[in-house]
Protein backbone atom coordinates (compact mmCIF):
# COMPACT_ATOMS: atom_id res chain seq x y z
CA UNK A 1 0.00 0.00 0.00
CA UNK A 2 1.28 3.43 -0.87
CA UNK A 3 1.70 5.98 1.87
CA UNK A 4 -1.57 7.88 2.37
CA UNK A 5 -1.40 11.29 0.74
CA UNK A 6 -3.66 14.26 1.13
CA UNK A 7 -6.36 14.38 -1.52
CA UNK A 8 -7.44 17.56 -3.23
CA UNK A 9 -11.04 16.81 -2.30
CA UNK A 10 -12.25 17.81 1.16
CA UNK A 11 -14.23 15.56 3.46
CA UNK A 12 -17.95 16.28 3.02
CA UNK A 13 -18.41 16.19 6.80
CA UNK A 14 -15.49 18.08 8.39
CA UNK A 15 -14.10 19.77 5.22
CA UNK A 16 -10.59 18.52 6.00
CA UNK A 17 -8.47 17.08 3.19
CA UNK A 18 -9.14 13.41 2.49
CA UNK A 19 -6.31 10.88 2.55
CA UNK A 20 -5.87 9.10 -0.77
CA UNK A 21 -5.07 5.37 -0.70
CA UNK A 22 -4.19 3.02 -3.55
CA UNK A 23 -5.21 -0.50 -2.58
CA UNK A 24 -4.77 -3.83 -4.29
CA UNK A 25 -7.77 -5.24 -6.12
CA UNK A 26 -8.34 -8.65 -7.62
CA UNK A 27 -5.72 -9.86 -10.13
CA UNK A 28 -3.24 -7.17 -8.95
CA UNK A 29 -5.37 -4.27 -10.17
CA UNK A 30 -5.47 -1.02 -8.20
CA UNK A 31 -8.46 0.41 -6.36
CA UNK A 32 -8.29 4.04 -5.25
CA UNK A 33 -10.20 5.26 -2.20
CA UNK A 34 -10.34 8.43 -0.13
CA UNK A 35 -10.37 8.19 3.64
CA UNK A 36 -11.29 10.71 6.32
CA UNK A 37 -9.43 9.73 9.45
CA UNK A 38 -11.32 12.18 11.67
CA UNK A 39 -14.88 11.28 10.69
CA UNK A 40 -14.16 7.59 9.93
CA UNK A 41 -15.62 7.87 6.44
CA UNK A 42 -14.48 6.14 3.27
CA UNK A 43 -15.26 7.18 -0.31
CA UNK A 44 -15.19 4.66 -3.18
CA UNK A 45 -15.34 5.81 -6.78
CA UNK A 46 -17.86 3.85 -8.84
CA UNK A 47 -18.58 1.39 -6.00
CA UNK A 48 -15.20 -0.37 -6.15
CA UNK A 49 -15.27 -1.92 -2.67
CA UNK A 50 -16.28 -5.27 -4.17
CA UNK A 51 -13.03 -5.33 -6.18
CA UNK A 52 -10.69 -5.36 -3.20
CA UNK A 53 -8.51 -8.43 -2.77
CA UNK A 54 -7.60 -9.86 0.60
CA UNK A 55 -4.43 -7.78 0.66
CA UNK A 56 -6.48 -4.72 -0.28
CA UNK A 57 -8.73 -5.30 2.73
CA UNK A 58 -5.66 -5.72 4.93
CA UNK A 59 -4.33 -2.40 3.68
CA UNK A 60 -7.66 -0.64 4.23
CA UNK A 61 -8.16 -2.15 7.69
CA UNK A 62 -4.69 -1.08 8.73
CA UNK A 63 -5.46 2.48 7.70
CA UNK A 64 -8.73 2.33 9.64
CA UNK A 65 -7.34 0.62 12.75
CA UNK A 66 -4.44 3.05 13.11
CA UNK A 67 -6.74 6.06 13.24
CA UNK A 68 -7.73 7.58 16.59
CA UNK A 69 -11.32 7.23 17.70
CA UNK A 70 -13.60 10.15 16.90
CA UNK A 71 -16.93 10.97 18.49
CA UNK A 72 -17.83 13.74 16.08
CA UNK A 73 -21.44 13.65 14.94
CA UNK A 74 -21.93 13.62 11.18
CA UNK A 75 -24.04 16.41 9.63
CA UNK A 76 -27.43 15.51 8.24
CA UNK A 77 -26.60 16.62 4.69
CA UNK A 78 -23.43 15.53 2.88
CA UNK A 79 -22.26 16.31 -0.64
CA UNK A 80 -20.45 14.33 -3.31
CA UNK A 81 -16.67 14.39 -3.13
CA UNK A 82 -16.41 14.92 -6.91
CA UNK A 83 -19.34 17.08 -8.06
CA UNK A 84 -20.50 18.59 -4.73
CA UNK A 85 -24.12 17.58 -5.39
CA UNK A 86 -26.09 16.37 -2.36
CA UNK A 87 -25.73 12.65 -1.68
CA UNK A 88 -28.81 10.45 -1.59
CA UNK A 89 -29.37 7.93 1.19
CA UNK A 90 -29.99 4.44 -0.16
CA UNK A 91 -30.70 1.12 1.48
CA UNK A 92 -29.60 -2.05 -0.23
CA UNK A 93 -30.28 -5.71 0.40
CA UNK A 94 -27.24 -7.96 0.33
CA UNK A 95 -26.85 -11.61 1.19
CA UNK A 96 -25.66 -10.46 4.61
CA UNK A 97 -28.77 -8.34 5.31
CA UNK A 98 -29.78 -4.70 4.93
CA UNK A 99 -27.14 -2.02 4.49
CA UNK A 100 -27.09 1.73 3.93
CA UNK A 101 -24.90 4.18 2.06
CA UNK A 102 -24.83 7.68 0.60
CA UNK A 103 -24.59 7.61 -3.18
CA UNK A 104 -23.94 10.32 -5.75
CA UNK A 105 -26.85 10.83 -8.13
CA UNK A 106 -24.37 11.27 -10.98
CA UNK A 107 -22.81 7.86 -10.29
CA UNK A 108 -19.47 9.18 -9.06
CA UNK A 109 -19.34 6.82 -6.08
CA UNK A 110 -20.56 6.24 -2.58
CA UNK A 111 -19.73 7.37 0.94
CA UNK A 112 -19.92 5.04 3.93
CA UNK A 113 -18.79 4.91 7.49
CA UNK A 114 -16.24 2.29 8.47
CA UNK A 115 -18.83 0.11 10.18
CA UNK A 116 -21.38 0.27 7.34
CA UNK A 117 -18.71 -0.64 4.79
CA UNK A 118 -17.69 -3.74 6.75
CA UNK A 119 -21.28 -4.66 7.57
CA UNK A 120 -22.12 -4.54 3.86
CA UNK A 121 -19.47 -7.17 3.22
CA UNK A 122 -20.73 -9.34 6.11
CA UNK A 123 -17.66 -8.72 8.28
CA UNK A 124 -19.66 -7.47 11.29
CA UNK A 125 -22.49 -9.06 13.25
CA UNK A 126 -24.91 -8.28 16.04
CA UNK A 127 -23.88 -8.50 19.69
CA UNK A 128 -25.05 -11.73 21.35
CA UNK A 129 -25.67 -12.33 25.08
CA UNK A 130 -22.69 -14.70 25.09
CA UNK A 131 -20.52 -11.85 23.80
CA UNK A 132 -21.55 -9.60 26.65
CA UNK A 133 -20.82 -12.38 29.16
CA UNK A 134 -17.38 -13.00 27.66
CA UNK A 135 -16.53 -9.29 27.77
CA UNK A 136 -17.62 -9.13 31.41
CA UNK A 137 -15.39 -12.10 32.27
CA UNK A 138 -12.44 -10.45 30.54
CA UNK A 139 -13.11 -7.12 32.23
CA UNK A 140 -13.52 -5.32 28.91
CA UNK A 141 -16.19 -2.83 27.87
CA UNK A 142 -18.35 -3.13 24.78
CA UNK A 143 -16.92 -0.53 22.42
CA UNK A 144 -18.48 1.18 19.43
CA UNK A 145 -16.58 0.20 16.31
CA UNK A 146 -17.43 3.52 14.66
CA UNK A 147 -16.35 6.06 17.28
CA UNK A 148 -14.58 3.94 19.92
CA UNK A 149 -16.84 4.89 22.83
CA UNK A 150 -16.88 2.25 25.56
CA UNK A 151 -19.07 3.62 28.34
CA UNK A 152 -22.33 1.90 27.40
CA UNK A 153 -24.97 0.21 29.49
CA UNK A 154 -24.64 -3.60 29.68
CA UNK A 155 -27.73 -4.08 27.50
CA UNK A 156 -27.15 -1.14 25.12
CA UNK A 157 -27.70 -1.74 21.40
CA UNK A 158 -26.82 1.74 20.12
CA UNK A 159 -23.88 4.06 20.74
CA UNK A 160 -24.77 7.03 22.94
CA UNK A 161 -22.32 9.30 21.10
CA UNK A 162 -22.58 8.61 17.35
CA UNK A 163 -25.92 6.73 17.40
CA UNK A 164 -24.38 3.85 15.44
CA UNK A 165 -25.55 0.31 16.19
CA UNK A 166 -23.20 -1.64 18.46
CA UNK A 167 -21.70 -4.47 16.43
CA UNK A 168 -19.03 -7.12 16.76
CA UNK A 169 -16.36 -8.26 14.32
CA UNK A 170 -17.43 -11.53 12.67
CA UNK A 171 -14.06 -13.23 13.07
CA UNK A 172 -14.52 -16.27 10.76
CA UNK A 173 -15.95 -14.18 7.93
CA UNK A 174 -13.24 -11.56 8.27
CA UNK A 175 -10.48 -14.17 8.25
CA UNK A 176 -12.00 -15.90 5.21
CA UNK A 177 -12.40 -12.59 3.35
CA UNK A 178 -8.74 -11.74 3.92
CA UNK A 179 -7.40 -15.10 2.71
CA UNK A 180 -7.97 -14.32 -0.99
CA UNK A 181 -5.48 -12.94 -3.50
CA UNK A 182 -5.14 -13.08 -7.29
CA UNK A 183 -8.63 -14.56 -7.42
CA UNK A 184 -7.56 -17.65 -5.45
CA UNK A 185 -8.15 -18.66 -1.86
CA UNK A 186 -4.97 -18.75 0.19
CA UNK A 187 -3.73 -22.24 1.02
CA UNK A 188 -2.33 -22.24 4.55
CA UNK A 189 0.98 -24.09 4.97
CA UNK A 190 0.78 -27.51 6.63
CA UNK A 191 1.59 -27.88 10.27
CA UNK A 192 0.92 -25.29 12.94
CA UNK A 193 -1.77 -22.78 12.02
CA UNK A 194 -0.03 -19.40 11.51
CA UNK A 195 -3.33 -17.61 12.21
CA UNK A 196 -3.97 -19.25 15.60
CA UNK A 197 -5.18 -16.83 18.27
CA UNK A 198 -4.97 -17.51 22.01
CA UNK A 199 -8.27 -17.89 23.85
CA UNK A 200 -8.69 -15.07 26.36
CA UNK A 201 -10.23 -17.51 28.79
CA UNK A 202 -7.64 -20.29 29.01
CA UNK A 203 -4.98 -19.58 26.36
CA UNK A 204 -5.98 -22.45 24.06
CA UNK A 205 -4.97 -21.74 20.40
CA UNK A 206 -8.05 -21.06 18.27
CA UNK A 207 -8.47 -21.09 14.51
CA UNK A 208 -10.10 -17.73 13.64
CA UNK A 209 -11.33 -19.06 10.29
CA UNK A 210 -13.58 -21.70 11.88
CA UNK A 211 -13.83 -21.46 15.68
CA UNK A 212 -15.98 -18.92 17.52
CA UNK A 213 -15.81 -20.63 20.93
CA UNK A 214 -12.98 -22.31 22.78
CA UNK A 215 -13.36 -26.13 22.75
CA UNK A 216 -11.66 -26.34 26.16
CA UNK A 217 -13.38 -23.65 28.28
CA UNK A 218 -16.29 -22.65 25.99
CA UNK A 219 -15.20 -19.02 26.13
CA UNK A 220 -16.52 -16.95 23.21
CA UNK A 221 -14.10 -15.39 20.74
CA UNK A 222 -15.13 -11.73 20.99
CA UNK A 223 -13.63 -8.84 19.02
CA UNK A 224 -15.40 -5.63 19.97
CA UNK A 225 -12.60 -3.17 19.12
CA UNK A 226 -10.19 -2.61 16.25
CA UNK A 227 -7.12 -3.39 18.34
CA UNK A 228 -8.19 -7.05 18.37
CA UNK A 229 -7.94 -7.13 14.58
CA UNK A 230 -4.26 -6.14 14.46
CA UNK A 231 -2.78 -9.60 15.27
CA UNK A 232 -4.83 -11.15 12.47
CA UNK A 233 -3.64 -8.52 9.98
CA UNK A 234 -0.03 -9.08 11.06
CA UNK A 235 -0.37 -12.85 10.54
CA UNK A 236 -2.24 -12.72 7.23
CA UNK A 237 -0.26 -10.04 5.37
CA UNK A 238 3.05 -11.95 4.91
CA UNK A 239 1.13 -15.03 3.75
CA UNK A 240 -0.75 -12.98 1.17
CA UNK A 241 2.37 -11.27 -0.11
CA UNK A 242 4.07 -14.64 -0.53
CA UNK A 243 1.25 -15.99 -2.71
CA UNK A 244 2.11 -15.76 -6.40
CA UNK A 245 -0.49 -15.61 -9.18
CA UNK A 246 -1.14 -18.67 -11.26
CA UNK A 247 0.99 -18.82 -14.38
CA UNK A 248 -0.75 -19.33 -17.71
CA UNK A 249 0.12 -22.51 -19.60
CA UNK A 250 2.18 -22.07 -22.77
CA UNK A 251 0.15 -21.86 -25.96
CA UNK A 252 -0.67 -25.26 -27.39
CA UNK A 253 0.01 -27.20 -24.18
CA UNK A 254 -3.52 -28.57 -24.01
CA UNK A 255 -3.40 -29.74 -27.64
CA UNK A 256 -0.10 -31.50 -27.03
CA UNK A 257 -1.55 -33.25 -23.97
CA UNK A 258 -4.52 -34.50 -26.02
CA UNK A 259 -2.41 -35.69 -28.96
CA UNK A 260 -2.91 -39.44 -29.51
CA UNK A 261 -5.85 -39.62 -27.07
CA UNK A 262 -8.94 -41.01 -28.87
CA UNK A 263 -11.17 -39.53 -26.16
CA UNK A 264 -10.31 -36.03 -27.38
CA UNK A 265 -11.78 -36.64 -30.85
CA UNK A 266 -15.13 -35.30 -31.94
CA UNK A 267 -16.30 -38.81 -32.90
CA UNK A 268 -15.67 -40.13 -29.39
CA UNK A 269 -17.51 -37.16 -27.90
CA UNK A 270 -20.47 -37.97 -30.19
CA UNK A 271 -20.46 -41.61 -29.06
CA UNK A 272 -20.37 -40.48 -25.43
CA UNK A 273 -23.23 -38.05 -26.05
CA UNK A 274 -25.24 -40.91 -27.59
CA UNK A 275 -24.47 -43.07 -24.53
CA UNK A 276 -22.61 -45.57 -26.70
CA UNK A 277 -19.46 -45.01 -24.66
CA UNK A 278 -19.30 -44.33 -20.93
CA UNK A 279 -18.04 -40.91 -19.87
CA UNK A 280 -15.67 -42.67 -17.45
CA UNK A 281 -14.40 -45.08 -20.12
CA UNK A 282 -10.63 -45.28 -20.17
CA UNK A 283 -10.11 -47.78 -22.96
CA UNK A 284 -13.29 -47.26 -24.95
CA UNK A 285 -13.40 -50.66 -26.67
CA UNK A 286 -14.81 -52.76 -23.85
CA UNK A 287 -17.66 -50.32 -23.08
CA UNK A 288 -18.40 -49.94 -26.78
CA UNK A 289 -18.91 -53.71 -27.25
CA UNK A 290 -21.16 -53.87 -24.21
CA UNK A 291 -23.20 -50.94 -25.53
CA UNK A 292 -23.64 -52.58 -28.96
CA UNK A 293 -25.30 -55.56 -27.27
CA UNK A 294 -27.78 -53.24 -25.54
CA UNK A 295 -31.12 -52.99 -27.42
CA UNK A 296 -31.48 -49.35 -26.31
CA UNK A 297 -28.36 -48.43 -28.27
CA UNK A 298 -29.83 -49.99 -31.44
CA UNK A 299 -33.12 -48.19 -30.79
CA UNK A 300 -31.32 -44.84 -30.60
CA UNK A 301 -29.56 -45.57 -33.88
CA UNK A 302 -32.84 -46.57 -35.51
CA UNK A 303 -34.54 -43.39 -34.38
CA UNK A 304 -31.58 -41.38 -35.61
CA UNK A 305 -31.73 -43.16 -38.99
CA UNK A 306 -35.46 -42.44 -39.36
CA UNK A 307 -34.85 -38.77 -38.61
CA UNK A 308 -32.14 -38.56 -41.24
CA UNK A 309 -34.35 -40.39 -43.78
CA UNK A 310 -37.27 -38.03 -43.19
CA UNK A 311 -35.01 -35.02 -43.44
CA UNK A 312 -33.25 -35.98 -46.71
CA UNK A 313 -36.05 -37.78 -48.61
Amino acid sequence: MRTPTASSAPCPACRQALHHLVLEGHYAKSVEVDLCTGCHLVWFDAFESVRLSGLGWVQLLRAMVLQPSSRAALPRSLSCVRCRDPLSAVRNQTRFGHTAALECRQGHGQLQTFTLLLAERGLLRQVLPSDRSALAQEGRALQCLQCGAGDHAPDATQCVYCQSPLLMVDVPRLASALLVRHGDALQLPPGANPLAMACRGCGQPLDPTAEVRCPRCDHALVWSDWHSVRPLLDAVEPLLRAQQPRQAKPWGTRLKEQQGDHRATQFHRWLRHANLVSARDEGGQRDLRVSLLDWRSWLRLAVLGVVFWLFFK
